[in-house]
């Protein structure tokens, strides 16, 4: 296979594996509490503060503080949903998060367009540059990954509560909306640093995919997420590999080929069935 054969695409493998450990885990608790494009929108917001950074020139002259500003515009959406979900009697909260996207997209493409390399900067903004990754940012970004997940795991209970019963949690004297802050902080760091990696849809895909056809196949939490990992994992490396093969961008892809084995698994349950 030639995702072996170049040191380039053996780098994007390992990073799509890391991506999808942590993204997959992320997309169940979506799922289950119906918000099914916060990632999508919290992705938008993350590169919003990106395009930020690349037109006040902060990406030549220190990554850093791209990155700083990348990561408070998600944490200002991470607040921005915590509110939402307490106030959704009022209005439905997937139309406040689709508004949200919109409105940051659109901010996006308006500041990308004063910059000299504009267009570029709305192709990387949505499919990211997985073959131009370094060993030292898949180095940085599992070890970011390890510590969000060491929170997840110390506060699992509560989050699966929130996502599944949040009026149950409240019952039972919860801090539902700090834990819900924290949850969608996390969120945002992870979306953060993936952004700037593989794009906002590459994410959005590692997210909703696997984690979807996962709860059609297995009904224990841990079958599940074990079923969502192969199929990230799967996914990347077909997916990697068809773009050097065929000349195609390594992004889109991946997207490609987790709908093809999403449509697949779902043929194959009904066959079943």
């Amino acid at each position: 296979m030639l995702v072996f054969q170049f040191p380039f695409l053996w780098i994007a493998l390992i990073l799509c594996l890391v991506l999808a450990g942590i993204h997959t885990w992320l997309g169940f608790h979506v799922i289950r509490r119906g918000v099914l494009f916060v990632d999508l929108a919290l992705a938008q917001m993350a590169a919003l503060g990106a395009s930020l950074g690349t037109l006040l020139g902060w990406k030549q002259d220190g990554d850093w503080k791209a990155y700083a500003l990348s990561l408070a515009f998600a944490l200002g959406g991470a607040f921005l949903f915590a509110l939402f979900r307490q106030r959704q009697e009022r209005y439905p909260i997937e139309a406040l998060i689709g508004i949200t996207y919109a409105g940051a997209i659109a901010l996006a493409m308006i500041i990308l367009e004063h910059s000299a390399t504009g267009t570029e900067e709305i192709k990387e903004m949505l499919v990211g540059s997985l073959l131009m990754v370094s060993w030292t940012q898949v180095l940085h970004t599992a070890v970011l990954y390890a510590v969000v997940g060491v929170i997840h795991w110390v506060a699992r209970k509560k989050f699966l509560l929130i996502s599944t019963d949040p009026e149950l949690a409240r019952k039972q004297g919860m801090r539902v909306r700090f834990w819900d802050f924290l949850f969608y902080a996390t969120f945002a760091i992870v979306v953060t640093s993936s952004v700037k990696l593989a794009g906002v849809l590459v994410v959005f895909a590692m997210l909703v995919i696997p984690a979807t056809a996962a709860l059609s196949w297995r009904e224990n939490q841990s079958q599940r997420l074990a079923f969502a990992w192969i199929f990230g994992g799967v996914g990347s490396l077909v997916g990697l590999e068809s773009a050097a093969r065929f000349d195609l961008p390594a992004g889109p892809a991946i997207i490609v080929v987790f709908l093809m084995l999403f449509g697949l698994s779902a043929a194959s349950r009904r066959f079943l069935k």
